[in-house]
């Protein structure tokens, strides 16, 4: 076989998406377990929750413990906000972003949980539902397969709610309406941000295989979600979302203030000769930008080529 080598030039620079993620991951590491003591006291209210449906209905009830998400999504507004700026590669306080997060977007977070609980519990109930309506007629095979692709679409949206809340300053119509966009816009950011959850999933569900002790596997689930599991889930979010996010947001922005300028440009009644002439004998000596003339604004520019259009024809 020949022997081929490797182009040092070929794999130097941008490094791989995966090996930056670790590299970030690792470098940003104490911010991130940080954030995640700033996030315990809500984990904790969360987990208190929990055990009490647990103990109200008996056993597990995934639909009344899930009830928590707006409480957590409180706490995921500052959480969310230091993962962005980990993205971003800033230097930062991690306490000062935690509070500022909370402090701007709080209201907000918990809206958005309560619509992730809403829809959870919707998908939990018409899954149940259709699943087992399988058993009996193949018929509910077509709502099951419809409302899978609807939870997913959902699910999807919803890696950018908290992301885009904290980054851009818009509206909420404009937020949801975004985050439907690129639930299927994005498509295989999505999918890497799904394969990373579902590879941490199952590092977690490894736990059960590897240790045959139940109260050595929930002290370890436990301490991974206090200290470890939001920010983490946020990071995988953020990292693979947040920069086309972003430019395509910007870009949309650009697009739609050119499109304003435009059309307030065209709404404008057009300027005549005579009013030019009177513009100028009117403000002569001034150099002001901006003329105010029989109830609008005029640029000093148009009257100036007014005029000088109109010199042109008058030498023609």
């Amino acid at each position: 076989m020949a022997n081929y080598k490797i182009n040092p030039e070929a794999v130097s620079g941008k490094p791989m998406r995966s090996e930056r993620f670790f590299n970030l991951f690792f470098e940003k590491f104490p911010s991130l377990f940080l954030a995640n003591l700033f996030f315990l006291p809500f984990n904790l209210v969360s987990i208190g929750i929990a055990a009490l449906t647990y103990k109200l209905f008996g056993g597990l009830n995934i639909v009344a413990a899930a009830a928590v998400l707006p409480i957590l999504n409180i706490g995921m507004s500052g959480v969310a906000l230091i993962c962005r700026y980990v993205c971003e590669g800033k230097d930062f306080s991690v306490f000062s972003a935690y509070k500022k997060g909370l402090k701007e977007n709080a209201p907000r977070f918990v809206l958005h949980g309560l619509i992730f609980y809403a829809a959870f519990a919707v998908s939990w109930f018409s899954v149940t539902l259709y699943l087992n309506g399988t058993s009996s007629s193949a018929l509910f095979w077509v709502p099951l397969v419809i409302t899978a692709l609807i939870s997913i679409a959902f699910l999807f949206a919803s890696y950018y709610m908290n992301v885009m809340t904290v980054t851009m300053d818009i509206s909420l119509k404009d937020t949801y309406r975004n985050c439907a966009l690129f639930s299927f816009g994005e498509l295989k950011n999505n999918i890497f941000v799904t394969i990373g959850l579902l590879i941490l999933s199952a590092v977690v569900f490894s736990i059960f295989y590897i240790v045959n002790n139940a109260a050595a596997v929930l002290l370890i689930l436990g301490l991974l979600q206090l200290f470890i599991f939001p920010s983490l889930i946020q990071y995988i979010i953020t990292f693979y979302i947040f920069d086309d996010m972003v430019a395509i947001l910007d870009e949309s922005r650009k697009k739609v203030r050119t499109e304003d300028e435009e059309d307030r440009t065209s709404r404008q009644p057009k300027l005549e000769r005579e009013e030019a002439e009177d513009i100028s004998r009117l403000t002569e000596g001034s150099r002001d930008e901006y003329i105010f003339y029989n109830g609008r604004m005029i640029k000093r520019s148009e009257v100036e080529s007014m005029l000088e259009s109109s010199n042109e024809n008058t030498d023609e």
